[in-house]
C-alpha cells in the first residue's frame, strides 16, 4: 500500500501510535484521525506492522525478538530523577544486571551507568551526589573504579554524540548500542571476563533483531569495529 515506504523508516524499532500518525501526516497533511485508524487496521491486516501492545507497533512478526531492557526499580528511579531535572538532556541508562541475560557467570552486585552528554556530566554528578551521597562516581579510571566502587554504585560517563537510540524510549539501552558498548565502554567492559565475549555476542545475535548497519555505524564512532568483527559470524 502507499504508506509502506513511510512505515519502513522506523526500521526494527518499536514505535508509538503517535509516531506513526505524525509520519503518515508528513506524507498527507490532510490526514484525519478517523482515516488514520483505518490505515492502521490495514497495515496490521496486511502484516506490514505488528502490534506490541495497545500503543506500540513494530515491523517484526516475531515481536519477542525486539530487545526491551528490563531495568531494576533502582535504575528506573534514577532515570526518572534525571528526566525530571534535565528534561531535554541526551542520556542513556545502563545497569550491569542487564548483562546477566547473556553471561554464564552472573553479576551479583549491580552498577548503574549513566551515559550523559558531555557538557552536562559535571552538573549531573553534583545533582546526583546530593541525592545519592557516597554512591556516585564521575568518569572514574580503572584505579578509582576499583578503589571507590560500592554496590548499587552510580557511574557517570560521557555519552558519544549521535549514539543510536529508541525514538520512543530515548533514554533506554537498545541492543545495537549494548553490543558495541560491551567492547567500547571501559566501565561496562570491566564488569565481566573477556572470555565471555564469544558466547555473549552469539546469544545477542541469535536472540534479538540487530540492525547491523546501525550497530557498525556506532562501532565506527567508538573505534570498535575491529574488536566486534572478530566475534561476528
Amino acid at each position: 500500500m502507499i504508506y509502506e515506504n513511510i512505515v519502513k523508516q522506523f526500521g526494527n524499532e518499536i514505535f508509538s501510535r503517535n509516531d506513526l500518525f505524525e509520519a503518515l501526516r508528513s506524507e498527507n497533511p490532510e490526514l484525519n484521525y478517523n482515516s488514520f485508524k483505518w490505515i492502521v487496521s490495514q497495515l496490521v491486516e496486511e502484516e506490514l506492522i505488528y502490534r506490541v501492545d495497545y500503543n506500540s507497533y513494530c515491523q517484526s512478526k516475531d515481536v519477542s525478538r525486539i530487545y526491551v531492557p528490563l531495568y531494576s526499580e533502582d535504575a528506573k528511579e534514577i532515570k526518572k530523577v534525571i528526566e525530571e531535572e534535565y528534561p531535554l538532556a541526551d542520556f542513556c541508562i545502563f545497569e550491569s544486571y542487564l548483562l546477566n541475560e547473556f553471561l554464564n557467570h552472573q553479576i551479583a552486585n549491580n552498577t548503574i551507568i549513566v551515559q550523559m552528554e558531555k557538557e552536562l556530566g559535571g552538573f549531573l554528578f553534583d545533582f546526583l551526589q546530593e541525592k545519592y551521597r557516597g554512591r556516585v562516581l564521575y568518569k572514574p579510571d580503572k584505579e578509582s573504579l576499583q578503589r571507590y566502587w560500592s554496590e548499587n554504585c552510580i557511574i557517570i560517563v560521557d555519552r558519544i554524540s549521535e549514539a543510536p537510540k529508541d525514538k520512543q524510549n530515548p533514554h533506554d539501552m537498545i541492543i545495537e548500542k549494548l553490543l558495541v558498548d560491551i567492547f567500547a565502554e571501559m566501565v561496562i567492559r570491566n564488569l565481566f571476563s573477556p572470555s565471555e565475549y564469544s558466547d555473549m555476542v552469539e546469544m545477542i545475535m541469535e536472540r534479538y533483531h540487530v540492525d547491523n548497519k546501525k550497530m557498525l555505524r556506532y562501532a565506527k564512532r567508538r573505534n570498535a569495529v575491529e574488536k566486534i568483527s572478530k566475534y561476528l559470524k
